[in-house]
């Protein structure tokens, strides 16, 4: 199967859930998680009409960079050390785990623009997942809107894995009420980035406004 008609099945499935529950299309972001794969796949993700691609490790992003320059906008989805910001900062237009103000000060090093995060949340408090505890998240998102290097947009959050896609509606409502929380506070959390290949419907369900999809746009990796 090419990719475009992977990614005709995607958006079926994406509108479908939109009308479903309410949503206009266009307030859900579709983001092709490129991580691992080679320059000649995104291309062909950038010919049949993807806008937005999304990489988990710093230099393969700036390679990929290198090459595709800025036709997709770029998304950094993976977890980001401190000496790797100086490939992530210029090239990425949003970086979706932003979980230490340490990192902050390292965008602005590199930028000249505030860099525009989103806030990485441990929704299933699980040891082996990144991102701030829940009770922990709106202190660090008052630190980072009060920061000059750094464009506060919202909260992302890889919950636990289950087989049936409804059970992980739990953790995107707990993701969907803390963004409402902060709001009330006033906050500038208007974007979840929460959802994945097999449980991006319930995640629209919920207020996801990017939903990052992988395997089943690009296919099963080698």
């Amino acid at each position: 199967m090419s990719f475009a008609q992977r990614l005709q099945k995607i958006e079926v499935r994406l509108s479908n859930a939109c009308v479903v529950h309410g949503r206009a299309r266009t307030d859900v972001t579709l983001v092709g998680v490129s991580k691992t794969r080679p320059v000649e796949a995104l291309e062909e993700a950038l010919a049949s009409g993807m806008l937005d691609l999304g990489e988990n490790y710093a230099q393969e992003l700036r390679d990929k960079a290198k090459v595709l320059g800025s036709r997709p906008t770029w998304h950094y989805i993976g977890k980001l050390q401190r000496n790797k910001v100086k490939y992530v900062a210029p090239v990425a237009d949003l970086f979706h785990a932003f979980d230490d103000i340490r990192l902050a000060d390292e965008f602005g090093k590199r930028r000249e623009t505030p860099m525009p995060v989103l806030i990485a949340v441990n929704t299933g408090d699980e040891d082996s997942k990144s991102g701030v505890r829940m009770e922990d998240a709106l202190a660090l998102a008052k630190e980072v809107d009060a920061h000059s290097s750094v464009d506060l947009r919202g909260l992302m959050t890889i919950p636990p894995f289950f087989e049936n896609p409804e059970d992980v509606a739990p953790y995107f409502q707990r993701l969907a009420e803390l963004a409402e929380e902060g709001r009330r506070q006033g906050l500038p959390l208007t974007e979840l980035s929460m959802g994945m290949s097999h449980d991006f419907e319930v995640a629209i369900a919920h207020g996801a406004t990017l939903v990052r999809v992988g395997t089943a746009l690009f296919g099963p990796r080698s």
